[in-house]
């Protein structure tokens, strides 16, 4: 975790590491966390994800297909 002070000095270093290596930044301000600094694919990703999680008729179909998958009701594409 990176205090404030810290990452308000290095934010441009911080930015570029979240830019290039996927990684998120945790900063904290009196040693509990408040922010984190993420690039934006994986900001988008996580939203395309939260998306999906909320959306009931998705995760109904997903569930059924884990049920036919543990069933063993599976289709050969070859």
């Amino acid at each position: 975790m990176t205090p404030l002070t810290e990452a308000r000095s290095r934010l441009s270093e911080i930015v570029d590491e979240v830019a290039s290596t996927g990684s998120t930044i945790e900063i904290s301000r009196h040693g509990r966390p408040v922010a984190v600094v993420m690039s934006y694919e994986e900001y988008e990703s996580l939203l395309e994800t939260l998306n999906i999680l909320a959306d009931d008729a998705t995760m109904d179909a997903i569930a059924e297909a884990e049920r036919e998958i543990a069933s063993g009701n599976l289709v050969d594409l070859d």
